[in-house]
């Protein structure tokens, strides 16, 4: 009986130890899975696991790139703004002078900065090239003498005659008003030596003028501007000079910025400087405004005598070289300013010279000493403008073609050039005084409105 209940207890305890085993072994498995249960992780080596990929990732990557693209594009944009504005306007200024290719050459300067403005003013210039047409036309000219600033001083008293100051010479108040009507009935200021040349076999040719329908061309000169006015003017047969007066500008200088402005010196004795004091500046001014009444540039002629001075200037010939100095840097800037120079002769003498008792020695003596004492000043030129509009004949015509000058212009306005082998004759219109009052349906049919020109205060006119 004992052996029995002790066998039983021995296998009862086997059984336990067995529950207790695996009660055990189930426990550790359990903690195995539990993620709060401490970990061996020496002994259990457990993978870990593959983040899940993010569908939208590729597409915000590229609308990153994308917005970063756009936004260098915008930058480099901006930077081109100010450099294809700057194209712009100087292509359209070209384009207003007449300057067609040089505008188009512009534009086309840089491919980075072609867009749809510059292909739009490309084709505005090309289809304004295409359209010229041949003029066929008249070509007027018409000269100026230097603008009376201060009618007061030479006119006080209005309704007396103002003698040879009213009838040869402008006010600069009537000068200014005329430009714009000039302007405005399709006046363009043309270079008489891209009019007529001469070619390979040194005979003279008229050339081709191509021009916009509404344009016509124009010549301007202005004629002896020395601002000292110790001369003798048209219609004045003595030997007797004027007095050198006021009233009208002092001389040409260069202003801080190597402008060319003119030195006033006004009744009240205080010296200013200004940009409309005499025909060459006040154009000069204008076409500055006015692109369009400049062919490529072209400005007038400026007409030169030999004996009473220059730009308000002594004259070369007193071996003064500082003052000879003056003149031809004032005399270079103009003409890259786009004036010519033209013999005006050097004694604009009528008697014995520029008149019917001209002699041949006369001539030759006069022409020469202009070309070796302002020639060198002025530069080369084949332009004359005859003194009080005399046509020299025969041998003393001779003398002003063999040096060089074979464009000769006269004071007939109703002659049409008379174009020769050697040289051609050109009529021109003196616009002063006595043209105003005496000649204003000239003016009124082709030029500008007379009354709305005329000043108020010009005198009367004696002479018929």
């Amino acid at each position: 009986m004992k052996k029995s209940i002790a066998a039983m207890l021995i296998l009862i305890f086997i059984i336990g130890v067995w529950i207790i085993s695996r009660i055990w072994v189930f426990n550790q498995n359990d903690n195995a899975l539990d993620p709060l249960s401490p970990q061996v992780t020496d002994s259990i080596d457990i993978p870990t696991p593959s983040p899940t990929p993010d569908p939208f990732e590729e597409e915000r990557l590229l609308a990153e790139q994308q917005e970063a693209q756009r936004l260098e594009a915008i930058r480099i944009e901006e930077e081109r703004i100010p450099r294809r504005n700057e194209i712009l306007d100087q292509s359209r200024l070209l384009f207003e002078g007449y300057f067609y290719d040089e505008a188009i050459s512009l534009l086309n300067s840089d491919d980075e900065l072609l867009n749809h403005e510059t292909m739009a003013l490309e084709e505005e210039i090309q289809t304004a090239k295409n359209n010229l047409v041949l003029f066929s036309g008249d070509i007027k000219h018409i000269s100026f003498r230097s603008l009376i600033l201060f009618p007061d001083v030479l006119f006080p008293d209005p309704d007396s005659p103002g003698g040879d100051f009213n009838e040869g010479f402008i006010f600069q108040s009537e000068f200014l008003r005329l430009l714009p009507q000039l302007y405005e009935n399709g006046y363009v200021l043309y270079n008489i030596n891209d009019i007529f040349s001469k070619d390979e076999n040194g005979v003279m040719v008229k050339n081709d003028i191509y021009l916009p329908p509404e344009k016509k061309p124009l010549i301007i000169s202005l004629i002896d501007p020395s601002l000292q006015f110790d001369l003798r003017f048209p219609g004045d047969s003595s030997n007797e000079t004027q007095s050198i007066v006021t009233g009208f500008a002092n001389r040409v200088v260069f202003d801080e910025d190597n402008y060319l402005v003119t030195e006033v010196i006004t009744p009240d004795g205080e010296t200013i400087y200004t940009f409309d004091g005499d025909v060459h500046v006040a154009l000069d001014a204008f076409v500055q405004e006015n692109p369009g009444f400049s062919f490529r540039g072209h400005k007038g002629i400026i007409a030169v005598t030999g004996f009473s001075g220059l730009f308000g200037y002594d004259l070369p010939y007193l071996n003064n070289e500082e003052t000879r100095s003056t003149i031809i840097k004032i005399c270079d800037s103009f003409k890259e300013n786009g004036w010519l120079f033209a013999s005006f002769s050097y004694t604009h003498n009528r008697t014995g010279f520029w008149g019917p008792e001209s002699t041949l020695n006369n001539i030759r003596w006069d022409t020469e000493r202009w070309l070796s004492e302002i020639g060198p000043v002025v530069g080369l030129t084949n332009l004359f403008v005859a003194p009080f509009g005399f046509l020299l004949r025969g041998e003393s015509l001779q003398v002003i073609l063999e040096n060089g000058f074979d464009i000769y212009f006269t004071n007939d306005f109703n002659q049409a050039v008379s174009m020769q082998s050697s040289h051609i004759v050109m009529g021109r219109f003196e616009i002063g005084g006595y043209a105003l009052i005496r000649q204003s349906d000239i003016l009124d049919r082709d030029f500008f409105d007379v009354d709305y020109v005329k000043d108020a205060q010009r005198p009367p006119i004696t002479r018929r």
